[in-house]
């Protein structure tokens, strides 16, 4: 079973870092991250208010990163240290609301500026 822990631990870590590096290229250059953000097909350069698109869409990324790296850094922990089923199966539960929220934020502002 470590096997399967490292795998979803380095993804969580993975994932979250990408999106909080994604969050980081919107507030710092103001920039739409086109693979985190936008559909295959759609060109960021076509938004019509970058700053209200950023505005709506920021804080859920930002948010989805820090649970994923949380939940990736507790799955280390609970297979390599302790076990924590509770916490794990909490955060999991939060990263997973706050994905579903980020999901339909992220079509919203699609539809609404692009």
């Amino acid at each position: 079973m470590n096997g399967m822990g490292s795998f979803f631990g380095i993804v969580g870590v993975g994932a979250g870092i990408y999106c909080i590096y994604g969050y980081m290229l919107m507030i710092r250059k103001r920039q739409i991250p086109k693979g985190i953000m936008l559909p295959k097909d759609e060109d960021p350069k076509k938004c019509k208010d970058v700053e209200a698109y950023i505005k709506m869409t920021s804080t859920q990324l930002l948010l989805v990163g820090i649970l994923l790296v949380a939940y990736g850094v507790m799955e280390f922990i609970n297979t390599y240290a302790v076990a924590i089923p509770i916490p794990i199966f909490a955060v999991i539960v939060l990263a997973m609301v706050a994905l579903v929220w980020f999901a339909v934020r992220t079509k919203k502002a699609n539809n609404t500026y692009f």
